[in-house]
């Protein structure tokens, strides 16, 4: 019975005195008239960033095939880029719609949460996605090119 008390004990002083949850969450909305851009294969990538950092791999990524919207997520160091990196903020938190499917597909709606200084703790981001990105004529025609390569 003694070491029961002991063990309880202990476990209730780690539950007590341990640290915040090392994540992030909230939700990503469609803005208005943007359902059209939804495909059947489309995928929903939701980045944490160093704040301040504007290139570079970011910090965490969440991949949601075919998301419904609104969608709630948590970002922690459960989806490092590099597993074993620590989920240590301040953070940008930013998310992108990929019609394709593929994660260099920047043509999908997009958008960011306002605050540029999230920390790990807060449940409150919300980002709504905004009017999609369309490709110069040069642009379309070197993706045109690049792909023509690979076939």
């Amino acid at each position: 019975m003694k070491k029961f008390l002991v063990l309880f004990a202990a476990v209730f002083a780690m539950s007590v005195f341990a640290e915040p949850a090392k994540e992030v969450s909230g939700t990503v909305t469609l803005g208005a008239g943007l359902e059209k851009t939804i495909a059947a294969n489309g995928i929903l990538f939701i980045f944490a960033r160093k704040a301040g950092e504007a290139g570079g791999p970011p910090a965490a990524v969440l991949r949601i095939p075919a998301p419904k919207f609104p969608y709630a997520f948590t970002l922690s160091g459960a989806n490092a880029m590099m597993p074993g990196t620590p989920f240590d903020g301040p953070f940008t938190i930013t998310a992108r719609y990929s019609p394709s499917g593929d994660a260099l597909d920047k043509t999908g709606p997009q958008g960011q949460d306002k605050r540029a200084a999230i920390k790990p703790g807060q449940k409150d981001i919300k980002i709504e996605l905004k009017k999609e990105v369309t490709l110069s004529r040069s642009r379309r025609r070197d993706r045109a090119y690049a792909a023509a390569l690979y076939l």
